[in-house]
């Protein structure tokens, strides 16, 4: 009954283990990352975000169909921060002197594709500059979260009011969009739908990729400790399982057998005594009573499972005193000589015999010895089958 509770628990556990291991594999958070980075279906060498201008890309500026921000960091830094060198002073006053593209004409602008290379070199080694220990996690992401919304939440300038969730520089009220404006070096700029701020359905894409990647490293880390519990769960099953043969195996040898070598009882007990010893928990080690006994102070976990030393010993002893009346019997009956003394002999006669001994193969023996030898090759093929 117990081998069976056993088996049927392993299965649970087995279960478990796949609908663990299905969690920790089912999002690939790799690419969640990436396509917070450079967008979905992107990569970090994509240069064309048409259709559609810099203004239509950034601000949605006439054409808000065209709207694109929001949907990868890339972009984003791209609207902020490249740039059209009309004098030396642009590109100072947003992203610094040396995270856009250089250059001497109106030709350098990066209008959603063209330069898009030329102006993401600098800001990719800007960026990789800046790379701090800081794990991906809910509560870093969450921390973005806030201080995006902080900037968001800034007051726009009077002439401006009506072009709200902008991140950059915009010009006089903002009707041109982020085009990017070489002569007053505004326009630089980043503006959001206001469904990405105020729909709790929608939001920010690329903080939302990020939000899911952590979900999903969080997941994959419950997982992995779920995984960890289960295999350790199996492996005390395992270990109970052979506690239960062992404990047959006691019973068997409590029937009237030869006393068993030392060196047959060594073994055993030292087996029995690496079995209780894999056990580092106070009620699986009690159940395993009377082989094992636990050590312990209290039932916390830990390497208190012992083998009972007691209980050796007892069977040791009862061992000895079965195998000296055995050899008692023995000698009582090898004494007779003839079948009549071997018939008048004295002592407890074997349950449905009617004497202690008999004269069996020309020699007066234990008559429950030819019982014994018949029974041997049906325990043999009942064992053959287990």
């Amino acid at each position: 009954v117990k081998i069976r509770l056993y088996a049927e628990r392993a299965f649970e556990l087995y279960e478990a283990a796949q609908a663990a291991l299905k969690i920790a594999q089912a999002t690939n958070i790799q690419t969640l990352l990436t396509n917070a980075a450079f967008g979905t279906g992107n990569t970090d060498t994509t240069t064309d975000y048409g259709p559609g201008g810099r203004a239509n890309i950034c601000s949605g500026t006439p054409s808000k169909t065209q709207l694109k921000a929001g949907s990868s960091l890339k972009l984003d830094l791209l609207c902020l921060c490249a740039y059209d060198h009309g004098d030396a002073a642009n590109g100072a006053k947003i992203c610094g002197p040396d995270t856009a593209a250089a250059g001497s004409s109106a030709s350098d602008n990066w209008e959603g594709k063209d330069k898009t290379a030329a102006n993401w070199a600098p800001l990719k080694t800007a960026c990789d500059n800046r790379k701090s220990a800081r794990k991906l996690t809910l509560a870093s992401v969450e921390a973005i979260r806030l201080r995006m919304s902080e900037l968001l939440g800034r007051q726009t300038p009077e002439a401006a009011k009506a072009y709200k969730y902008v991140l950059g520089s915009i010009t006089g009220n903002g009707v041109e969009g982020c085009k990017g404006d070489k002569a007053g070096n505004g326009e630089r700029c980043v503006k959001y739908a206001e469904s990405d701020l105020t729909d709790p359905a929608k939001g920010i894409e690329w903080l939302k990729n990020l939000r899911d990647a952590a979900l999903a490293k969080e997941a994959a880390a419950d997982a992995k400790k779920e995984m960890t519990a289960i295999t350790r769960s199996l492996q005390l099953l395992n270990d109970s399982t052979n506690l239960l043969f062992d404990e047959d195996e006691t019973t068997l040898a409590k029937s009237p057998t030869p006393n068993p070598s030392a060196t047959g009882s060594k073994a055993q007990e030292q087996k029995q005594k690496e079995q209780c010893e894999t056990i580092k928990v106070a009620t699986e080690c009690k159940g395993k009573k009377p082989i094992c006994e636990w050590k312990g102070k209290n039932d916390e976990d830990g390497e208190y499972c012992k083998l009972n030393a007691t209980h050796v010993e007892q069977q040791a002893t009862q061992a000895g005193k079965n195998g000296e009346n055995e050899e008692k019997k023995t000698d009582k009956c090898g004494l007779a000589k003839t079948p009549e003394e071997c018939a008048a002999a004295k002592g407890d006669i074997p349950k449905d015999k009617k004497a202690v001994c008999g004269w069996i193969e020309g020699k007066c023996q234990d008559s429950s010895f030819l019982v014994n030898k018949k029974s041997s090759p049906i325990s043999v093929s009942f064992m053959s089958l287990v």
